[in-house]
């Protein structure tokens, strides 16, 4: 009985330290991914959805009875209910508020740039408010009834609940600019096609916009692809003077395409939608979030790229990292524990275990080993990224390792009825066949687990995955060839972080950390797909002298 009590009580931790990362990571997620929820996306939501959507992920960072957004009303100055989540919160919350008006709470937390929380009318709950403001304006307040004392919350989570309000007033101002900009271009286009005599006070009313604008806008001629004009908002984010910006090519300044490749004059869409970086003339790279849409203008197409600085999202998404590794790094200690202490109890001779209790131990020594070594592995993969990474090669067998990777994905191939071949120079090796190479052991391990994983999950079901070493002048190429194709639309970025497709729950790092991994060991990889071949990836290692 103290046996199970033992191995429940390590299960325990195990989960509960797995519960408390994640809900760290969609913390961050939440946080981030509201960041860029504009209508810069493909998704346009409404502004009741914005708004809704922002309540209920602040419910998922802190569990709230009753939560709203309130919004200055633009000619009365007053707070209004402009949502709430659940999506009728009776009428508990709105006396909350006007107690809180009536004792001078709210106009204190007008003042405050952080949560402010307070009693309720019971004594017994806690209330937060957090004013929603930009440097420039008031937009509203939120205002949370919350379920748990307010002692109870972590510091990191009110810390990030803080960033996440600034984001979605971000994400309200862009959503409101970008559907002020599509209104007036509306407008234009069928002033254009109608009355030619009051293009010219839309063409103003548009210049006041795009000069009182916080998203840059840079008007191209389609013809030519030059810049035919820019608001100061855009002569600010790439550090340039009107003078020296028209005129420019727009694949010079702020697109990543080449002529030819133009997605609206050349491909045909309607509009796109894409991240580049802008490197302006003091060396500063600056990441932005871009919209391009054609329109009309006298008569000839142009197109009209707005875009905002996203270099505060993209500090969220690296402090999103820099937490997932102080994370990993911590979890090493607790982990050597849960290691250790089952070795312990097997080598305990005094109380012989039953096989049913050793076989329990063993499966979490074991586990506990795989967690370990894929903590060691993100950390390391980190020290690749930024060069410091010690690569000490020895010789090892190749083949044994091919045979781990393929049993950890027994149950998929399995399911799938996939057959794996074996094959060295292009000939079925015998069983006790061996081949050493000069690598890491551990790394190509992991470097062929996420490949055949890769492959096997891209296989057509029936078909065969053959894995083939050939010798070639001093270097060893590895062959993983499976009947599925990589899809056209992210050929180009295979190898780049977080690119996937058609995967649920693809996280876009393994052939990234494949590419880093072939790279570190002296190497390198690349591959070959089309509709009637499948794909062939090559992982070219030096060979042994």
């Amino acid at each position: 009985m103290e046996d199970k009590m033992l191995i429940n009580f390590q299960r325990q931790q195990i989960r509960r330290l797995q519960e408390e990362k994640k809900a760290m990571l969609e913390s961050l997620d939440l946080a981030r991914e509201l960041g860029v929820l504009t209508t810069l996306n493909q998704e346009k939501p409404s502004r009741a959805n914005l708004l809704h959507e922002i309540c209920a992920r602040a419910n998922r960072m802190i569990p709230f009875k009753s939560c709203a957004v309130y919004l200055v009303d633009e000619e009365t100055h007053d707070f209004v209910q402009a949502s709430s989540y659940p999506d009728s919160t009776g009428l508990g919350l709105e006396r909350e508020v006007d107690l809180l008006i009536k004792d001078q709470s709210l106009a204190y937390a007008l003042q405050t740039d952080g949560p402010v929380f307070f009693l309720d009318s019971t004594g017994k709950g806690h209330i937060v408010l957090h004013v929603l403001s930009t440097p420039f304006s008031l937009r509203g307040m939120f205002v949370g009834l919350m379920m748990q004392n307010k002692d109870e919350i972590p510091d990191t989570t009110i810390k990030f609940f803080s960033v996440f309000m600034l984001l979605s007033v971000n994400a309200l101002e862009n959503w409101e600019t970008h559907e002020f900009m599509l209104n007036h271009s509306s407008q234009l286009e069928r002033k254009v096609q109608k009355r030619t005599r009051e293009l010219a006070d839309a063409n103003e009313r548009l210049r006041v916009t795009l000069e009182g604008m916080q998203a840059g806008v840079v008007v191209i001629k389609a013809d030519g692809f030059v810049v035919v004009d820019a608001n100061p908002k855009a002569l600010e984010i790439l550090d340039m003077t009107k003078e020296e910006l028209l005129g420019c090519k727009c694949f010079d300044v702020i697109c990543s395409k080449q002529r030819g490749k133009c997605p609206i004059v050349d491909l045909g869409m309607s509009e796109n939608n894409e991240e580049f970086v802008v490197k302006r003339r003091d060396g500063k790279a600056i990441p932005i979030q871009k919209a391009v849409s054609p329109v009309m203008i006298d008569g000839e197409l142009h197109l009209v790229e707005n875009f905002i600085d996203i270099i505060e999202q993209k500090k969220l998404a690296d402090l999103k990292e820099d937490v997932g590794r102080m994370m990993r790094h911590d979890l090493k200690s607790p982990l050597n524990g849960v290691i250790g202490l089952p070795e312990m109890l097997l080598e305990n001779t005094d109380e012989p275990l039953s096989e049913s209790q050793r076989e329990i131990l063993e499966y979490i020594q074991v586990s506990g080993y795989k967690l370990l070594n894929m903590i060691n592995l993100s950390l390391d993969l980190y020290k690749m990224e930024i060069g410091t990474y010690e690569h000490r090669p020895a010789v090892a067998d190749i083949y044994p390792i091919f045979r781990s990777a393929i049993k950890d994905l027994s149950e998929l191939i399995k399911y799938k009825r996939i057959e794996v071949r074996e094959l060295f120079e292009g000939t079925e090796i015998e069983e006790g066949f061996s081949y050493n190479v000069h690598c890491d052991e551990f790394l190509i391990y992991s470097l062929m687990s996420n490949l055949l994983k890769n492959a096997v999950e891209a296989s057509p079901s029936g078909e065969q995955i053959i894995i083939e070493v050939n010798p070639d002048y001093g270097k060893v190429i590895i062959r993983i060839h499976n009947q599925g194709e990589v899809p056209e639309s992210i050929r180009e970025t295979f190898f780049e972080k977080y690119v996937t497709a058609n995967k649920s729950g693809g996280t876009g790092l393994g052939t990234y950390s494949a590419k880093l991994i072939a790279e570190t060991m002296g190497g390198r990889i690349y591959f070959e797909t089309s509709a009637e071949n499948g794909t062939a990836l090559f992982i070219e290692l030096p060979g042994i002298d």
